[in-house]
């Protein structure tokens, strides 16, 4: 049985380090993490809404995939638009607002909601809501020092083919997503 002890924070920025101090049945076990958020003990790790993910389509069926320079990785990875949740927005507020800013496009209808996910459990703790929405507009790229965003508007069949390319890299959730996507057409 693991047992939360201590929590220090080491790194302060945008993104904060953090080291987590357990018990693990009598040995002591250091874990290190990083987060947004402030963190003062056990209840505060993923207590706090942090972005959204938009899974979005167009009205006759296709749906907006995203390719982004992401610096983790020194190479652009195709996803679904994702930002930050502002204090006090809802969901489907960031996600509207993130999606203009990131593509041009307007959401017409919010079609689903899901309960918050954590996203790279091993290094942070992320909570970010899948919104579902149906969008319209015209795109247009998003350029600035830390996002360089091209937006595409595919078919089924182009998702197919992009899921085919050696290669490609596209982000866990997104690839999940489009892979029960192709199976289903």
């Amino acid at each position: 049985m693991k047992t939360f002890r201590q929590v220090r924070k080491t790194e302060n920025g945008f993104l904060k380090k953090y080291e987590l101090l357990y018990d693990a049945d009598g040995t002591p076990v250091r874990w290190e993490m990083i987060s947004l958020n402030e963190i003062r003990s056990a209840a505060d790790l993923a207590s706090t809404l942090s972005a959204v993910e938009i899974i979005a389509r167009f009205e006759d069926g296709d749906y907006l995939l995203c390719r982004e320079f992401r610096f983790a990785v020194n190479d652009v990875c195709y996803e679904f638009p994702t930002g930050m949740i502002e204090p006090g927005e809802t969901p489907q507020q960031a996600a509207a607002r993130e999606l203009k800013e990131e593509t041009g496009l307007d959401v017409i209808r919010v079609d689903r909601v899901l309960p918050p996910a954590c996203y790279s459990v091993g290094i942070c703790d992320e909570l970010v809501v899948p919104v579902f929405v149906t969008v319209r507009g015209d795109m247009k790229p998003c350029h600035d020092a830390y996002e360089e965003i091209a937006s595409f508007k595919m078919s089924p069949e182009q998702i197919h083919s992009l899921l085919r390319q050696p290669g490609v890299k596209i982000t866990e959730t997104c690839m999940l997503a489009l892979a029960m996507l192709d199976e289903k057409g």
